[in-house]
């Protein structure tokens, strides 16, 4: 008897250890017809590179410190995140939407966004495992239609479009060009500035996913 107590002692301390030695996870899925290369880098360090075929998923473990600083992950339209030999320099960054987290950030909370203040190249959204937790999105169907003047429509070699959001970095607040961005997308950010309705908070400690072609 008392050796069945101490093997059910020693059981749940286990189960306890393992419990706090868990930590944030980021899954990054695809549920696009079709192939992504996923994207994800944490301040100026190396960035990941995820090959993620339809219906894929990566997780990103962020270990029991729940630390992801300045982070983003977004779908490359080259097909290589990295510059060759400059792991940390990004191919294509300034041609993608982005999905932003800190983690954690202040007041015991992660903050997180969608911004297409570079560009919009694929539907994207953000989802906390924290049922309180707002989910965000931003699709926009045609492309092609959507990218008017003042913005610019890039064809890759790869076949990927980019509509690129001529004034998204350049300081002016809301343009027309930025407004285009904002009105399809309105939790998204769409310029440098676009803070008071595009960044949304969840306690620190959520588990997140990233969905292309949510």
């Amino acid at each position: 008897m008392a050796n069945s107590l101490w093997i059910q002692a020693v059981f749940l301390v286990a189960i306890i250890s393992c419990e706090f030695a868990s930590g944030c996870v980021v899954t990054v899925r695809n549920n696009c017809g079709y192939s992504v290369t996923a994207c994800a880098q944490s301040g100026n360090q190396n960035i990941a590179q995820y090959n993620l075929g339809s219906g894929g998923s990566q997780g990103i473990d962020l270990g029991s410190a729940c630390n992801w600083q300045a982070a983003a992950v977004y779908a490359s339209v080259t097909g290589q995140c990295a510059v060759s030999g400059s792991p940390n320099a990004a191919t294509d960054r300034n041609l993608a939407n982005l999905a932003e987290f800190t983690i954690p950030g202040s007041g015991g909370n992660d903050f997180y966004d969608i911004s297409n203040v570079n560009a919009y190249t694929i539907g994207l959204a953000i989802r906390p495992a924290n049922g309180g937790c707002r989910s965000i999105s931003c699709t926009i169907g045609d492309i092609r239609g959507f990218c008017q003047p003042n913005n610019v429509l890039q064809t890759l070699p790869s076949g990927a479009l980019s509509c690129v959001n001529t004034d998204g970095t350049n300081g002016l607040g809301p343009t027309a060009g930025t407004m285009q961005f904002k009105n399809a997308c309105p939790d998204a950010y769409s310029y440098n500035f676009d803070d008071a309705t595009s960044t949304f908070t969840c306690g620190t400690g959520t588990d997140y996913e990233v969905v292309f072609c949510p």
